[in-house]
C-alpha cells in the first residue's frame, strides 16, 4: 500500500508556489533540506557541501545519507558514515539511514529488549515477509529522520537544521511520499498520527524545501523537471534551489573562436578539440537555459572544478561557488539554554 500516492485531490502548482521566500539565500536558511535528483548528478556532493556550510556558520547541522553508498563520508573525507549522528566536522553530524538500521532502531524502542527483537525480527520468515512490504523501508528511514529532528539536548532542539541526501528521483519520491500515502490511508491510531508527524516535517512550506540538482544534460535536466512539479503537484514538498551541477566556465571570450579557423599544420588539432570544447559549452548553455525557464526554481550554477572526492579542499571548493552566487550562509545566534551553551 505504500507504494502509491496520494489519491487526495493534487495541488495545482499555483496552490503550492516554490516557495514562500523564493530568494536562494533565503532557501538555503531552512531547517529541512533535501536534495535530490537524478543519479550521478553529484546530489550527495551538494548535500554535503550545504551541510558543511551551514555548520561552518555555526549551525548544528545533522546530513542525513538515505539509503546510499557512503557517498557523503566519501566527500566529507570520513571513513564510514555511521548508523547513528556522529561529529564528523565541528558543528557538522553524519548518519546514513537504511531500511534494516532504521527499522531495527525502531523497533527497539518499542520493544525495549533486545533480546524480545532477535526473537521476532530476526525469525527468517519476518524478515522475509517484512522484506515483501512495498514502501516499509521509506517509511522507517522516514520516521528516523522525523526522530532526529525532534530530539532534544537541554531545552534546545539537539540540531539546528537537516540537510537529507535523498536517493535517485524514483526513490526519492517513494521516500518523499510514502508517510503522506500511510497517513491518509490508515484508520485514526498511533500510526496514522506517527505518518502525520513524519509528512509534516518535509510538508512544511516555511521549514523545509527540495533543493533539485540536475546536470546541464539532456536526461539530468528531464529527470530534474519532472521532479519539481511532482514535488509540488503531487507530493506537497515546497521546491527550493535548482543546482546546475558542473557548468563548464566559458573557455574563450566571444569572438575569439574564429581564430580556430584559420590555424593549419600542427596546430590544426588542437584548434579542433578547442572547438569540441565549445560546442560542448554551447549543449551546456541551452540545457542550462531550459531548466531556468522551465523549473520553476531560482537557479544555481556550481561550475566544473578541477578536483575530485579524492582531493583535498573538494567540498569546500563547492561551498565557494554556492557563496559566490548566494552569499555566506546566516551566522547562527549564541543561545544559552539550561544544560547546554549554544555556540
Amino acid at each position: 500500500m505504500f507504494d502509491r500516492p496520494s489519491q487526495s485531490p493534487p495541488r495545482s502548482l499555483e496552490a503550492l508556489p516554490s516557495s514562500t521566500d523564493p530568494r536562494p539565500a533565503a532557501l538555503l536558511e531552512r531547517r529541512v533540506q533535501i536534495v535530490a535528483g537524478k543519479g550521478g548528478v553529484g546530489k550527495s556532493v551538494l548535500a554535503s557541501a550545504l551541510a558543511l556550510r551551514s555548520a561552518q556558520a555555526g549551525h548544528r547541522t545533522l546530513l542525513l545519507e538515505v539509503n546510499g553508498p557512503d557517498a557523503t563520508a566519501r566527500v566529507l573525507r570520513v571513513k564510514t558514515a555511521p548508523d547513528e549522528p556522529r561529529e564528523v566536522r565541528d558543528r557538522l553530524w553524519l548518519c546514513r539511514m537504511t531500511p534494516a538500521g532504521a527499522l531495527r532502531e525502531y523497533a527497539l524502542m518499542v520493544l525495549r529488549f533486545k533480546a524480545l527483537y532477535h526473537l521476532v525480527f530476526e525469525n527468517r520468515l519476518v524478515r522475509y515477509l517484512l522484506r515483501s512490504i512495498p514502501g516499509l523501508g521509506e517509511f522507517t528511514m522516514m520516521g528516523k529522520a522525523w526522530y532526529h529532528s525532534t530530539e532534544t539536548d537541554g531545552a534546545l532542539p539537539r540540531f539546528d537544521r537537516l540537510v537529507i541526501d535523498a536517493p535517485a528521483t524514483g526513490h526519492a519520491i517513494t521516500f518523499l511520499s510514502v508517510a503522506r500515502v500511510v497517513a491518509d490511508t490508515v484508520p485514526d491510531g498511533v500510526m496514522k498520527d506517527a505518518a502525520e508527524k513524519m509528512a509534516r516535517l518535509v510538508e512544511d512550506p516555511e521549514g523545509a524545501c527540495l533543493h533539485v540538482a540536475a546536470l546541464p544534460e539532456e536526461m539530468a535536466v528531464n529527470e530534474a523537471l519532472h521532479l519539481a512539479s511532482v514535488a509540488r503537484v503531487q507530493l506537497r514538498v515546497a521546491t527550493g534551489i535548482g543546482f546546475l551541477n558542473r557548468m563548464l566556465t566559458p573557455l574563450l571570450a566571444p569572438g575569439e573562436a574564429r581564430v580556430l579557423d584559420g590555424l593549419t599544420g600542427p596546430l590544426a588539432p588542437y584548434a579542433r578539440a578547442v572547438q569540441r570544447r565549445l560546442a560542448w559549452e554551447e549543449v551546456q548553455a541551452d540545457f542550462a537555459a531550459r531548466f531556468r525557464d522551465e523549473s520553476g526554481m531560482p537557479v544555481v550554477v556550481v561550475p566544473d572544478v578541477l578536483k575530485t572526492e579524492r582531493d583535498d579542499g573538494f567540498v569546500e571548493s563547492v561551498i565557494a561557488s554556492i557563496n559566490e552566487s548566494v552569499g555566506p550562509s546566516r551566522p547562527a545566534r549564541l543561545t544559552i539554554s539550561p544544560g547546554r551553551r549554544r555556540e
